[in-house]
Formats: C-alpha cells, structure tokens, sequence
C-alpha cells in the first residue's frame, strides 16, 4: 500500500483524476518550508529547482568548487544574496561558532594562513600590506580567510536552520594592515568578518541515499514522529500510517537526482552569506609575524 507518491508538478497537473491529498511532489517543498515560516530554506531550495539545465556535482567537482577560488566559479554555481548572517546569528551553531572562533582565530594555522595570505599580496617587511577592505565575500574568502569552523550536525532540532543550512563551515576573514613596531613585523587586526559557506547539492558519498526528512505538502515531521513513521513504515503497519501520517513521504538525496533527469533543470551550487563584521579581542589586534 502507498502512502503518499514522490512526483512533480507536471506529473500532478496531467492526472487530474486522481485524489490531490494523494500526492507529493519534490517541487512542493519549498512551499511547506513557506508554511512553517523556513523563507531562507525555501528560497535555497527554489533557488536550486531554477537553475537550468541540470548541474549535478559528484565528488571531485564539489571538492573543487569547494576548496577552489570562488571568484572562478560561473554565476550558476553560486549564490552570495540568500544567506543573511542577521538570520544565521540567531541560532545557537552560528552564535556559540562566532563566540570559539573569535578566541581561536589567531592559532598556530590561523597565524600561517595570515601570513601566507599577506605573502599573496607583498613583500609585508618592506612595504604595507593591506587585507580585508572589500565587502565582497567571494573576493575575501579567496585572499582574507584565515580560519573555520564546521557548526551543525545531523543530531540538531529540525528547524529553520536545519532546514536551510544543516551541516555548515563558519569562517572567519581579517581586515587590517601590517606595519612594524621596534622592528618587528606585525599585523594590526581593525576587525574580523564572519561569514557561512556550504554546498546546496544531493550528492550521495556511498550507495546509499541520504534520508531528507519525511514530508507533506504542508510540513516536515520532526526526529521523534519521523521514527515513529519508519518503524510503523518498516513493520507493514500502513493502516496506522494512513490514520496518523496520511500525505506524508520519505525524500531521499535521489529523488531530487531523478527530479533533474526529468526536467534537465535543478542545479548544485556553493552558497555563500554576506560578512558579519565585529570587534576583534584586545590580546589578538597585534599580531607578531
């Protein structure tokens, strides 16, 4: 017995016959996030069901756009105007992430980024070298990054922050300047800028599909009633699924996958906020190099 039907709207519109409540469809996500008041989720998830013709990463194309200069990639492979850090900084990943980076920026490897992204630009023992001034986070994350933090975790609430961003890199970029004091070369800190960058995409890294919640077109249930579904679900007990979950569905990484072989369109893509720029601690705004 089906409980509810993974389709698309195409689909849906050329069997008007049958029952509405019966179906769901991928593409209806992003107007239950709207309903449980998730905009910044569901304008990420628009955002990838716009993207035309399809565009999926594997692993290697992830790592590289990743790991890569940002400002290489095409404007189809990224999006800078979603993400707002004044949304992001009410959740606990974002607040507590910003409060240990804003301690640990200036480690052993945040000091040798420094110096290596000082290095890209001059000579900073004979001349003064400047970091940081732009607004630009892709142009900041390419030449004023110095440190991260992975936030999030697939143990988190299911709310708007795992709807949208779920697993995340928190990082942190300097703006300031070198000059020399008695001598020595250092490094004067005016500010550290805060930003997330992560990868919208379904890509599966083993043979399994990864489990994206279990949705209607109006919400998605949370961790306790999702394992109340698959155990009724994996034990044949369809009748108390229709009594109690009627509408709902399983989305899996490979029904968006299937969704763009259909359609040719849906496309993987970096996403980036804007910069949160804050007061850097007072043991940190001289850096020896």
């Amino acid at each position: 017995m089906t409980i509810a039907t993974t389709t698309t709207s195409t689909e849906k519109e050329s069997q008007e016959k049958k029952v509405e409540h019966e179906f769901f469809h991928i593409d209806m996500i992003p107007d239950a996030m709207d309903k449980m008041q998730w905009s910044t989720a569901a304008k990420l998830m628009r955002h990838w069901f716009g993207i035309q013709p399809a565009y999926a990463f594997d692993l290697n194309s992830k790592d590289r756009a990743v790991n890569g200069d940002p400002r290489n990639l095409p404007p189809s492979k990224i999006n800078i105007d979603i993400v707002k850090m004044s949304w992001a900084i009410q959740f606990e990943q974002v607040k507590n992430g910003i409060n240990t980076l804003k301690k640990t920026w200036c480690s052993p490897k945040g000091k040798k980024q420094l110096i290596e992204r000082l290095q890209d630009v001059g000579d900073f023992t004979k001349s003064c070298v400047f970091l940081g001034y732009s607004e630009d986070v892709t142009y900041l994350d390419a030449t004023a990054q110095v440190n991260f933090k992975k936030i999030g975790s697939k143990t988190d609430t299911i709310n708007a922050w795992y709807g949208a961003m779920g697993n995340s890199v928190l990082k942190v970029c300097v703006r300031g300047s070198t000059t020399k004091i008695n001598g020595n070369d250092v490094f004067i800190t005016d500010s550290l800028g805060f930003y997330l960058k992560d990868t919208y995409d379904f890509v599966d890294e083993n043979n399994t599909s990864e489990p994206l919640g279990i949705w209607s077109n109006d919400k998605i249930l949370d961790k306790k009633e999702s394992a109340i579904y698959m155990s009724s679900y994996f034990s044949g007990l369809f009748g108390e699924l229709v009594r109690s979950y009627s509408g709902f569905v399983p989305v899996f990484n490979s029904d968006f996958r299937l969704w763009q072989e259909k359609h040719d369109a849906g496309g993987d893509y970096i996403i980036f906020s804007d910069v949160f720029w804050t007061k850097v601690e007072e043991s940190d705004k001289v850096i020896l190099l």
